[in-house]
């Protein structure tokens, strides 16, 4: 009976440093691999040691890797909205190719060769998309998942015997040469002094984002509507768009569909892991509605909870002014129907009740030239998306003043060329 246990020690530690090579606590592994001597694999010991030879090495190399993911995502977002903003978060093939000409990867002179790269490239992408239909919506674009795997499948094809040293070599000649990265506004300062604001218009705009959310779920899962109310909430850009068209932020010079498309994926978790990284959740919805608030009023003297009213003003003013349709959604139990717009408007009129109607943005005045309630209605009436009848009138004796602050979209800015350096990674024929 003694001999079973004398061999059982022998033969379990052999694989053990193997199998636990590739977890995240690779310097224990190298420990009891020289705890073992000749015991295991000396070259994945050796390659273990050399690697992570301090107890912060493998963190550090973790947080490398996350940066890395973060800038290709900020790289992804932005050549995908070059082309068009139909969906930030997805690529075109067509965008591929100009990133990796802007890059220096592949050729992007007039010339013929580079012409017959060009086309070669298009051919290893049509491939590739057709052999990794991991889209969920069925779209023939990239997602950020299958443009990480296609930067994968270009290393592979380099002809280099370590992929792994291929595919960062081109991820670096990517980012090093890439045109100058859109800087993300931090507004976490903005959404801490907005809170009391959220919280009070808290029910509205949950029940307006679950609204949109169930569309949204409908599309990622490709079940019924109503059983999508059961999955986690999240909203897609195209309900986004919606949102926005209907509640007179994408219009009347507000904002343009490429400012809005990048604030949301600037309300987008950093380099998102999943699908649902890539759609907003009700925090990245209020964190939207912050920076949305932050563009259309960029006036510092103003606070920000005051923008952010300002904002559902704008709001208020798109939907009272209309006869917008119903927007109904049923809870769990089928036990309430809730009018989603009808419950914004009077929600907002109370609070606005209780400021006496004030005017949160201020009017925007050119030269001597002041900008009353009349003229700002008039101006968006003018429009053709406004209805024609005003606003109600409250039941106060005081007067109501509505000027809106309305910024027009600035000047876009300058392309910037990316700075040269030297080519690390190409692809020739």
């Amino acid at each position: 009976m003694a001999e079973p246990h004398q061999v059982q020690p022998r033969t379990e530690p052999a694989p053990s440093p193997t199998k636990r090579s590739s977890s995240k606590a690779s310097s224990v592994v190298s420990r009891r691999s020289s705890r073992h001597g000749s015991v295991g694999d000396p070259t994945v010991v050796k390659e273990l040691s050399k690697k992570y030879e301090s107890p912060f090495d493998a963190s550090l190399a973790a947080a490398r890797k996350r940066s890395q993911q973060e800038k290709l995502w900020e790289m992804f977002a932005t050549y995908a909205l070059q082309l068009s903003c139909e969906d930030p978060t997805r690529m075109r093939l067509a965008n591929v190719i100009k990133m990796l000409q802007d890059c220096g990867v592949i050729d992007g002179s007039s010339t013929e060769e580079a012409k017959l790269i060009e086309k070669e490239v298009l051919i290893v992408c049509g491939a590739f998309m057709k052999s990794h239909p991991n889209d969920r919506d069925g779209t023939k674009k990239l997602s950020f998942s299958a443009f990480l795997a296609l930067l994968n499948h270009f290393a592979r094809m380099s002809g280099d015997q370590d992929a792994t040293r291929a595919y960062d070599s081109l991820v670096r000649t990517c980012l090093e040469k890439q045109p100058k990265p859109r800087v993300r506004v931090a507004i976490a300062k903005d959404l801490q002094e907005c809170k009391k604001v959220l919280q009070q218009f808290e029910e509205p705009l949950s029940k307006m984002f679950l609204y949109y959310a169930g569309i949204s779920l409908a599309k990622l899962e490709k079940i019924d509507p109503k059983m999508a109310q059961l999955s986690p909430p999240h909203m897609g850009y195209a309900e986004c768009v919606t949102f926005g068209r209907k509640y007179g932020i994408i219009a009347h010079g507000v904002m343009t569909t490429t400012e809005f498309a990048t604030i949301y994926i600037d309300s987008l978790v950093k380099a998102p892991a999943d699908e649902y990284g890539r759609v907003l959740s009700y925090e990245g919805f209020t964190e939207m509605l912050v920076r949305v608030a932050r563009k259309v009023s960029p006036v510092e003297h103003i606070p920000p909870e005051k923008k952010l009213k300002g904002l559902f003003q704008l709001m208020w003013l798109a939907s009272a002014s209309s006869s917008p349709r119903d927007l109904k959604i049923t809870d769990v139990l089928k036990t309430d129907r809730i009018n989603v717009t009808k419950l914004f408007l009077i929600h907002f009129e109370k609070h606005w009740k209780k400021d006496q109607y004030q005017n949160y943005v201020g009017s925007r005045v050119s030269g001597d030239e002041d900008t009353d309630s009349g003229d700002s209605f008039t101006r968006l009436q003018s429009s053709g998306d406004l209805g024609s009848s005003p606003p109600p009138s409250p039941k106060s004796k005081s007067t109501r003043r509505l000027s809106l602050c309305v910024q027009s979209p600035g000047k876009p800015k300058e392309d910037l060329k990316p700075a040269v350096s030297g080519r690390r990674f190409t692809m020739q024929t």
